[in-house]
């Protein structure tokens, strides 16, 4: 079967490849955000199925490090999958917890999350544990969309009533970061889509 002269399997390449080429594009721009350099060490926290992860082991390169920190049993499974599929010797797979991201205490120069804040049932523990987590002077991006009417259906079970749907509003995460110590660095409204960007810094001692 064609369509307009191409078919569907060679249409569907074509939007997988824009797809990665968009993903891979985003992940360059959040590593120049988080000032990313070879041999630094970065948390991916709520890490998926490690595509990210793989991109951040490769910016930091093999004396850097990357904890892939993830709460779904079947997801670690990718993130392994992922890391053995390319090899890579410098990324460690943690598991994550409701009210603890599993990150090792001042393991980290800089971490981020990417649509996944909205999801946690416990943002003061989890912040803690960021904060943790994090050194000195380090920087923590989180990428994250408000709530909208026609989400609303699939709000996550158990976050904060506060949440207004699926997501979150901005205002909110940054009174949730700031709260466990973080400083904002900026915000950027429009990071992707309806995405937004919070940047924070754990003030240096």
């Amino acid at each position: 079967m064609l369509l307009a002269g191409v078919s569907i399997f060679t249409a569907y390449s074509i939007l997988d490849a824009f797809a990665d080429s968009r993903f891979e594009s985003e992940i360059s721009r959040l590593s120049t955000l988080l000032e990313l350099k070879p041999a630094m060490a970065v948390a991916d926290v709520g890490a998926g199925k490690g595509q990210a992860t793989v991109i951040m082991a490769r910016t930091v390169g093999p004396h850097g490090h990357v904890f892939s920190s993830e709460i779904d049993t079947k997801r670690l499974d990718d993130i392994r999958q992922a890391v053995r599929k390319v090899q890579l010797q410098n990324v460690t797979v943690v598991t994550a917890g409701e009210r603890d991201t599993g990150l090792p205490e001042d393991c980290c120069q800089a971490i981020f999350l990417r649509g996944v804040y909205h999801h946690i049932t416990q943002p003061a523990d989890i912040n803690k544990s960021l904060f943790r987590a994090l050194r000195p002077g380090g920087l923590l991006a989180l990428i994250d969309f408000p709530p909208t009417w026609w989400l609303r259906p699939w709000k996550p079970s158990g976050v904060p009533e506060n949440r207004g749907g699926h997501g979150i509003p901005q205002n909110i995460l940054i009174g949730e970061v700031t709260s466990a110590g973080f400083e904002l660095v900026k915000s950027i409204d429009r990071w992707s889509g309806r995405s937004y960007c919070a940047l924070f810094r754990k003030k240096a001692n």
